[in-house]
């Protein structure tokens, strides 16, 4: 009992970091601004090293509902929907593949860029067909205008198509690599306390 009360309090801890880290991130040249990196997904990823997939993504479903509850941004909550489909993406790819293939080192990165391979990939579908346009309806906008916003930093986007070749899919393999090289450090911290209770 007093185990699953560490744990659910740990994770609880996790998602509210989580939460504050959503505010630190960094636009990234020739990405539309609305593209921005941060580390948000780093408790989620610890979370699911120390205790499962499946914590993990109740760590990125927290700290999504704490942001949508707490901040007054515009969208309803299509960007916090986002953000919680890429994280989850990322994080149970990665320390699924990890666990399977048993904790080490390089199983680490072989997890790390199947996890980074997996959200890029789901997020350029989702963003075409769901979240772009989504996000322009809400915001009373069209996806032409969210278009022609994008090429404002970057002018080879002329397109939806565009937007995800150039903008949405780099976006999301930079995101992966970020968060797996300061990732890195931390679990080569926890690899013993994990491996000690294997």
């Amino acid at each position: 009992m007093k185990r699953k009360v560490r744990k659910t309090a740990f994770l609880s801890l996790l998602s509210t970091i989580g939460f504050l880290l959503m505010f630190v991130e960094v636009p990234l040249p020739m990405f539309p601004a609305f593209l921005k990196i941060g580390v948000s997904e780093i408790p989620a990823l610890i979370g699911a090293i120390l205790f499962g997939p499946l914590a993990g993504m109740a760590v990125e479903f927290i700290k999504n509902v704490l942001h949508f509850l707490l901040t007054t941004q515009g969208g309803m909550a299509v960007g916090e929907l986002s953000n919680f489909i890429a994280g989850s993406t990322f994080v149970v790819v990665s320390v699924w593949l990890m666990r399977m293939l048993r904790q080490s080192k390089v199983n680490f990165w072989l997890g790390m860029t199947a996890g980074t391979m997996a959200m890029a990939f789901i997020m350029s579908v989702a963003n075409y067909f769901i979240f772009i346009p989504a996000f322009a309806y809400v915001m009373g906008m069209s996806v032409s205008d969210i278009i022609g916003w994008s090429q404002q930093a970057n002018s080879s986007i002329t397109s939806l198509w565009t937007l995800i070749v150039y903008a949405i899919l780099p976006f999301n393999l930079i995101k992966g690599i970020a968060e797996a090289v300061i990732a890195y450090p931390i679990y080569s911290r926890l690899r013993p306390v994990i491996q000690s209770g294997e």
